[in-house]
């Protein structure tokens, strides 16, 4: 499933970025419209897929499932979603069948990547929850509901696994019995977090996933990064009107500048073309939330929703993953840093703000302090719907030109090797001694 290959994908990230072909800007996400379907064997099964957008041309794709069948479908030009009903090849065994939307051109698969057909009577397991959270050192507890438990044999083996197929938990199922109760310790090896999944008997692929996210009290998001040289990560949060992108775009052009800007998914939806464009011109996009809620009032639940509704969006729109995000306000607590990291993304704040998207905004605060006290390692924060800042971008990049300063997009930024993070939020080398400036 796409939940179990995400962190062979993250681990991949960097190589990818540079390999990534300039077609995949334009390929479509597509995903299965539930992770579980329920169907009578003589009917058959009926499965939705659906895609982030509607269809440009024809798409064809292709799925296929645990056994080595494998059905190719087309999704029709102006739509977005389609039925396909399978009727052959179900098992006589009341056992269920998983299918896997299959790479191909055109696509990419967004979650979730599988789809578990389940005979109406059939046992099946699930977490009770999408999302579990804690920290290194302390416990957590993980409950699996049970469907139609009397169907599954007595003692039937139930196991847990990471998303390397390794065995972290099993027991012997009870018939009858309609929920279990799993605590474990999250220690070092947890962090940032595993996907489990729910294996039973020998079926090869799981019933469902749920995220494990484990986070360490005290780390914190990183404000700024301690460097050497005077490489500075210049950052546009989007969140709001598009007014200003295409004249901003035009000017970090002329400066031969590639900065990081954090989009919203809202404004993704609305404004797939520029965000497609500020990918093709080389910058950065990070993760800005769906709607920019303030996610101190936020559930795992809703987090881990805005997150990654948002992802997928920007991942189907510029056909690289991301790998970066910004909280909304700058709020983001431990728990919620915990299911950023889990997702496979850093947390990024700044050092520098602009101020033009408080009450004192004007084009004299954006360039005083955009510019001011700046040295290596700073992130500054500014707006895309901010005309005061669009007003003075020109100056504020001819100042870090005149004075030396080297502009890059944030993972450009951050150091590489054994890093930590200081109680300022400051990323530092372990390696090397931590520089004074």
């Amino acid at each position: 499933m796409m939940k179990k290959s995400v962190w062979a994908l993250l681990a991949a990230c960097a190589l990818w970025l540079c390999l990534v072909p300039a077609a995949l800007a334009d390929s479509l996400g597509l995903y299965f419209g539930a992770k579980q379907v329920t169907y009578r064997p003589e009917s058959g099964v009926t499965l939705t897929v659906k895609a982030m957008r509607a269809a440009e041309s024809d798409l064809i794709f292709r799925i296929g499932d645990q056994r080595g069948n494998t059905y190719t479908a087309t999704l029709p030009k102006g739509r977005n979603e389609i039925q396909i009903a399978i009727a052959d090849s179900l098992p006589q065994d009341g056992s269920t069948t998983f299918y896997t939307l299959l790479d191909g051109d055109g696509y990419v698969r967004r979650s979730p990547g599988s789809c578990a057909a389940v005979p109406r009577g059939a046992a099946s397991y699930t977490f009770a929850e999408d999302v579990y959270q804690t920290y290194v050192g302390r416990e957590f507890t993980c409950k699996l509901r049970v469907e139609n438990p009397g169907s599954l044999p007595e003692g039937t083996r139930v196991s847990l696994r990471d998303q390397q197929g390794r065995e972290v938990y099993a027991f012997p199922h009870q018939a009858g019995r309609q929920a279990y109760s799993i605590t474990f310790e999250a220690d070092d090896s947890w962090y940032p977090g595993k996907w489990l999944s729910v294996w039973v008997g020998s079926r090869d692929t799981a019933d469902d996933s749920a995220l494990m996210a484990v986070g360490v009290t005290g780390v914190k998001a990183i404000w700024g990064v301690n460097r050497a040289d005077n490489r500075i990560a210049f950052t546009m949060d989007c969140g709001s009107h598009n007014r200003y992108v295409p004249r901003i775009l035009d000017i970090l052009d002329q400066y031969h500048v590639k900065i990081t800007f954090f989009v919203t998914g809202k404004f993704a939806a609305a404004n797939p073309d520029l965000v497609r464009e500020m990918s093709a011109r080389g910058h950065e996009i990070g993760n800005h939330s769906w709607n920019h809620p303030n996610f101190d009032d936020l559930s795992k639940a809703e987090i881990y929703a805005e997150l990654t509704r948002t992802s997928d969006l920007l991942e189907s729109i510029t056909g690289r993953p991301v790998t970066l995000f910004r909280p909304p306000y700058g709020h983001l607590s431990g728990q919620a840093r915990s299911i950023v990291n889990a997702l496979g993304m850093q947390a990024i704040r700044w050092t520098h703000e602009s101020m033009d998207a408080r009450s004192e905004a004007s084009a004299a605060n954006s360039l005083k302090y955009s510019t001011r006290d700046m040295k290596g390692g700073s992130i500054i924060l500014t707006h895309t719907s901010a005309g005061c800042t669009v007003s003075v971008l020109d100056q504020i990049l001819q100042f870090y030109q005149d004075n030396g300063f080297e502009v890059v997009p944030v993972s450009q930024l951050l150091l590489e090797g054994s890093t930590a993070i200081d109680e300022s939020g400051i990323q530092y080398s372990v390696e090397t001694q931590y520089i004074v400036q």
